[in-house]
C-alpha cells in the first residue's frame, strides 16, 4: 500500500465565527489517500490557512519541504518513521507550533488506514482493550451567577459526574471568577468533580502572573476544584512550578504544547500534575503515547485536551483507552455544526465513554457536510 495524496480542508461554520474560546467554529479535516482505495481521516484543532499552507507547500529544499508531498509514495503502516520525516523535511520553519500541529492531523489519519486495512480500531493498534472511560463535560464558563447555576445543574442532570466550567466568563474580575466558582459548586453539589479552566487573557485590572494566581487559587480551594487548568501562560513554566508546589489541588496545562521534548519541559521544570496534551497539537497520536509514558514515568495523569469534532473524541479516546494513567475524557457539549455534522460522534452513557470498536477511529466521517462547510473552493 502507498500514499497517493494528502487532503487538507478547511471547514468553517456558517455566519459569524466569534472572538471567544470555542475551536468548534472551524476546522481543518485531513485525509490520506492510498493506492489501495482506504482513505485515513485526521483533523487539527489550529489554524486552518496556515496548517493548509504547511501541508501544500512545494519543495523549497531538504529541509524545507510541505508536508503532503514528503509522504507521496511511502507506506502508511510506517507510521513512526514517516512522523521523523515530517519532522526532519520541515526543520527549517517546523519543529514546534503549527507545524506538529499538521503533523499531528496526518498521523491520526495514518492510524485510521493502518486499523482500517487490518480490520481493527486504534486503541488495538496501541495495545489497549475496550474499556469504559469516565467523560467530563466541558464547557465555556457563562458569564453570570444565574446562568452558571443552570449550566452546571443541566450537565449534573444528564450524567456526567465531572463537569470542567473555562474561559469564557472568567477573567472579568478577581471577584467575579469566585462568585462564578461559587456558584458551580453549589449547583453541583459536593459528590460532583469540577474542573475549571481560568485562562490567562491579562487586562488591566487582572493581571496574569503567578502572584495573582496564588491569591486566586487560596480562594478557590474551598470549593474543592478537581482541578486549576492553565492558570498562566503556556511559557511560564517557573510560574507552574511555584503554583503546583505550594498548593494541594491539581495544576493541569499542556493543550498549547507540542512534541515530547515540549512536555518534558512542561513536567520537569513546570512540575504540572495533570498532563494534556492534544492528540491534534502535540504530534498526534504517536507522540502523544510517548508523551502519556513520559508522565507515566514521573507518576502523573494524562488527560488529552479535547474539543472540535468527533474525530479529535474517538482519537482521544483510543489513545486513553491504550494508556494506564488515562482515566478521563474531555467531552466538549457546545453545540456547532463542525461538532455536529462532521462526524458521528461516540457513545456516552452515564457519564461514561464507550470507544468505537469498529476498525480504525470507527466512526463515520461526512463527506456531504465537509462539502458544506468548507472554505477553499
Amino acid at each position: 500500500m502507498k500514499i497517493t495524496s494528502v487532503e487538507a480542508i478547511p471547514v468553517r461554520q456558517k455566519g459569524t465565527v466569534e472572538l471567544i474560546n470555542d475551536s468548534a467554529q472551524d476546522g481543518i479535516i485531513i485525509k490520506v489517500h492510498t493506492d489501495e482505495g482506504i482513505t485515513g481521516y485526521g483533523e487539527v484543532d489550529s489554524a486552518p490557512s496556515v496548517i493548509k499552507a504547511i501541508i501544500d507547500a512545494p519543495v523549497s529544499h531538504r529541509l524545507c519541504q510541505g508536508l503532503g508531498q514528503a509522504l507521496i509514495g511511502e507506506d502508511p503502516f510506517e507510521i513512526d518513521r514517516l512522523w521523523e520525516k515530517m519532522y526532519f523535511v520541515s526543520t527549517f520553519y517546523g519543529r514546534r507550533g503549527a507545524v506538529v500541529h499538521a503533523m499531528s492531523g496526518i498521523n491520526i489519519a495514518l492510524y485510521d488506514i493502518v486499523g482500517k486495512a487490518v480490520g481493527q480500531p486504534i486503541y488495538k493498534l496501541l495495545g489497549g482493550a475496550a474499556r469504559p472511560i469516565r467523560a467530563y463535560a466541558s464547557v465555556l464558563m457563562p458569564d453570570t451567577v444565574e446562568e452558571t447555576v443552570e449550566l452546571t445543574k443541566g450537565l449534573c442532570d444528564r450524567g456526567f459526574t465531572a463537569v470542567k466550567l473555562g474561559w469564557g466568563g472568567f477573567g472579568q474580575s478577581m471577584r467575579r471568577d469566585i462568585e462564578l466558582v461559587a456558584a458551580a459548586r453549589d449547583a453541583a453539589g459536593p459528590a460532583i468533580d469540577l474542573m475549571f479552566d481560568i485562562g490567562f487573557i491579562p487586562t488591566e485590572a487582572y493581571p496574569i502572573d503567578a502572584v495573582s494566581r496564588v491569591k486566586l487559587i487560596r480562594e478557590l480551594e474551598q470549593f474543592d476544584p478537581y482541578w486549576i487548568e492553565e492558570p498562566l501562560f503556556p511559557d511560564d513554566l517557573d510560574g507552574y512550578a511555584k503554583l503546583s508546589e505550594m498548593f494541594d489541588v491539581r495544576i493541569a496545562g499542556g493543550e498549547n504544547e507540542t512534541t515530547r521534548y515540549g512536555f518534558r519541559e512542561l513536567i520537569e521544570i513546570g512540575k504540572v500534575d495533570i498532563v494534556q496534551p492534544d492528540v491534534t497539537r502535540c504530534g498526534g497520536l504517536s507522540e502523544a503515547r510517548k508523551i502519556a509514558d513520559m508522565a507515566q514515568a514521573h507518576h502523573l495523569t494524562c488527560v488529552p485536551h479535547c474539543w472540535s469534532s468527533g474525530i479529535v473524541e474517538a482519537a482521544s479516546l483510543h489513545l486513553i483507552t491504550a494508556i494506564p494513567n488515562g482515566c478521563l475524557l474531555e467531552y466538549a457539549v457546545p453545540d456547532t455544526p463542525i461538532r455536529r455534522e462532521i462526524s458521528e460522534e461516540i457513545e456516552v452513557r452515564d457519564g461514561f465513554a464507550y470507544p468505537p470498536d469498529k476498525p480504525g477511529l470507527g466512526i463515520e466521517v461526512s463527506e456531504d457536510a465537509i462539502e458544506t462547510y468548507r472554505i477553499d473552493r
